[in-house]
């Protein structure tokens, strides 16, 4: 909770008929059923994209609806309340409520809205950040953790970089995801995403990975926490043979147009890291180097088709390739695999 919300919830708590109060589950009942629900008030907490009432300044006053309760002043109130962003709504029985907020100017156009739920079983606080309304766009707060639940400094770790879907990868001080309540992303559009991180230390060596799902909601930001795990690397190159001569792309593809698939299949639990498909490159671009591999020994697997089809397979037998955690062989130290005839 901001300074302000903290301000604004204990101003409310001052000027209501009670203080407020969270839901006190019965912990230990001693063998005895849980009290009966008890009826209380809820109060709402509001921002508007982030912003509070005096940064937002076309909002004009906030409309709140709650389906088969009548509210005060048919449920229009100001945007502050005794210098606080926010309302107390009175004596409601105890139950599960919906309710939609509509954020209106000074000609009474609804600019934000947000909806969502809340159970009374005594007094409860709703804080809503309500989104531009034809744009239900929201954010997420973002939270990472590494092995050990060891803090920034202890995981050696300087910055994060982000990637989410095809934006441009963004770096971030690395303490800011492992603080309350989370470094905040752009605003996206509901449903889900891609997201990519990569811890570095302070020169930049990548030191912990994890790349996944982030699911956003409309009008409702939403909060993730990840679990980065430690890699190191791999540098793979190529040549080809015909069980007596050996060479390399450019005998096969004077255009420079095939391609390479590499894939790692983890000898532990048999999962290839690429999938079905491989990872694929242009047979001229080798080495390829890998730099997000979880540690661990990995049978790898090359292929390639010419363009007169003639398939090029390395040898199932060779050694496995042993990632180690933090270590990542360079261009100038690749594990060369020969591809044979098919």
């Amino acid at each position: 909770m901001n300074s302000r919300l903290l301000l604004a919830f204990l101003a409310l708590a001052l000027v209501s008929s009670g203080c407020i109060i969270h839901d006190d589950d019965c912990v230990n009942c001693g063998g005895n059923p849980p009290p009966p629900a008890q009826p209380g008030n809820v109060t709402f907490l509001w921002t508007f994209n982030g912003l509070r009432c005096d940064q937002a300044r076309d909002v004009y006053g906030v409309n709140i609806s709650i389906p088969g309760e009548a509210l005060l002043n048919n449920g229009k109130y100001a945007c502050s309340t005794a210098n606080v962003d926010g309302i107390v709504l009175h004596d409601f029985v105890p139950g599960s409520y919906s309710f939609n907020l509509q954020a209106v100017n000074f000609q009474n156009q609804v600019i934000f809205e947000a909806a969502g739920t809340f159970v009374i079983n005594g007094n409860r606080t709703v804080m809503v950040d309500l989104a531009p309304v034809g744009n239900p766009t929201s954010y997420a707060y973002l939270n990472w953790n590494f092995p050990g639940n060891q803090s920034c400094a202890q995981a050696g770790v300087a910055s994060v970089d982000i990637t989410l879907d095809d934006l441009a990868p963004r770096n971030f001080a690395c303490g800011v995801g492992q603080q309350t309540p989370g470094l905040q992303t752009p605003n996206l559009a509901p449903g889900e995403h891609f997201i990519e991180f990569i811890a570095r230390d302070a020169s930049g060596r990548p030191l912990y990975y994890f790349n996944g799902g982030l699911v956003t909601q409309a009008y409702n930001p939403a909060s993730a926490s990840y679990n980065l795990y430690a890699v190191g690397g791999a540098s793979i190159s190529w040549r080809f043979s015909d069980g007596s001569v050996t060479f390399d792309c450019n005998s096969l593809d004077p255009t420079g147009n095939m391609q390479v698939g590499l894939n790692f299949q983890d000898t532990a639990t048999g999962q290839w890291v690429y999938g079905a498909l491989g990872d694929w490159h242009k047979c001229s671009d080798k080495p390829i180097v890998y730099r997000y591999l979880r540690p661990g020994t990995y049978k790898v697997s090359l292929f390639a088709k010419t363009n007169n089809n003639v398939e090029y397979r390395s040898n199932p037998n060779i050694p496995p390739v042993e990632v180690r955690t933090h270590v990542f062989p360079g261009p100038n130290t690749p594990l060369e695999v020969t591809m044979y005839r098919q």
